[in-house]
């Protein structure tokens, strides 16, 4: 008897709970939005305001602040799973992986607005990732992130997706138009996107052969007042920036010097650093008629840091190059055939 009770009991319960997680608008099915910081959990809440600047999520009346520099990524109510997985492959940097869930997303079927305007903008994304990895068009995507800026100007992607826009405009060669979006990112509140987006302004600059005015745009990053990780990396790659805006001088013997200091004193372990460093010492090598340390330099940053698409495409372009001067046909037909393989709409692959 009491067993049965018993047995009744549970499956009342049981009952009961099934019914409240079907019901719309029961307590499972609201405030199911979740912010992802870079540091310590994930929070769950319904997100109240998004702006460049800052996220606002409320949980049970409480309200806690990001900043969108600080946050890994955004969850909503209602999104996809190949959404979420999307999103969770783009911030571990799987990008192949990122797009091909990103192709099981239904986009009739998204419901809210918010996450409507996350699929655009991960659209736009991911596709501008891709072709700075040298597979996919860069006008293209920069046309599909236009589209989406125009209807979403205070999205907490806005910085972001302003650094992907001038990195597209640089690589289809509009340096003018590169400088401009690179700007919405050195208007930032944030003091470190600030300088990030002064370093790819200069960056924008001395690809148009304006030395020094891109100079001046990385002394200013150099000279700046700040100790946190990102802004002293973008210190050194200021730093590398000098060497070569002083190497279009003639000052090659000191540039050389100053670089490969720089890599004695550095961590080897940061790729987008050093892959930086051995392709500008590889210029200045060439430049200095010292053509096999210059191979050597391209060789380091294609064996060792493959996963910088850029400067790796970079490389080998130089290696190409290089080897056609020395007489070495073969090795030079390989790394073209790589580059092209590699790289097909790069804009080293053009040229």
């Amino acid at each position: 008897m009491n067993l049965a009770m018993n047995k009744n009991s549970l499956l009342l319960r049981a009952t009961a709970l099934l019914s409240l997680l079907l019901v719309p608008g029961s307590l499972w099915g609201q405030d199911r939005d979740r912010v992802f910081p870079l540091k310590g959990a994930a929070v769950t809440g319904k997100i109240v305001e998004r702006n460049r600047d800052r996220i606002v999520i409320e949980v049970r009346g409480d309200r806690k602040n990001f900043p969108t520099n600080e946050v890994q990524r955004i969850l909503f109510e209602k999104e996809p799973q190949s959404f979420s997985r999307t999103k969770d492959f783009t911030a571990q940097g799987q990008i192949e992986q990122a797009v091909e869930e990103f192709k099981k997303i239904d986009a009739g079927s998204l419901e809210s607005e918010d996450i409507k305007l996350e699929y655009r903008f991960y659209r736009g994304y991911l596709a501008g990732l891709m072709a700075l990895r040298g597979r996919g068009d860069p006008t293209a995507a920069l046309k599909q992130l236009a589209e989406w800026v125009k209807d979403d100007t205070q999205s907490h992607h806005f910085y972001p997706a302003a650094e992907t826009m001038g990195d597209l405009a640089l690589a289809s060669g509009a340096f003018d138009q590169a400088a401009k979006y690179y700007g919405g990112l050195a208007s930032a509140a944030v003091p470190e996107l600030k300088l990030k987006g002064s370093f790819l302004q200069g960056k924008a600059l001395l690809a148009q052969n304006s030395t020094a005015e891109a100079k001046g745009k990385f002394a200013s990053v150099v000279e700046a007042k700040l100790s946190d990780p990102l802004s002293l990396k973008y210190q050194k790659l200021a730093r590398i920036a000098i060497v070569r805006c002083d190497a279009a001088d003639g000052k090659t013997d000191q540039a050389i010097a100053e670089l490969e200091k720089m890599v004695d004193e550095g961590d080897s372990t940061d790729s987008e650093l050093y892959s930086e460093l051995f392709n500008t010492l590889g210029l200045m090598f060439e430049a200095a008629g010292r053509n096999d340390e210059a191979e050597l330099s391209y060789l380091k940053t294609d064996l060792l840091y493959p996963m910088q698409a850029d400067a790796h495409a970079e490389a080998l372009y130089h290696l190409t190059k290089l080897w056609t001067k020395l007489g070495n046909t073969q090795r030079a037909a390989d790394a073209k055939q790589k580059l092209g393989k590699l790289y097909p709409t790069s804009a080293w692959t053009k040229k």
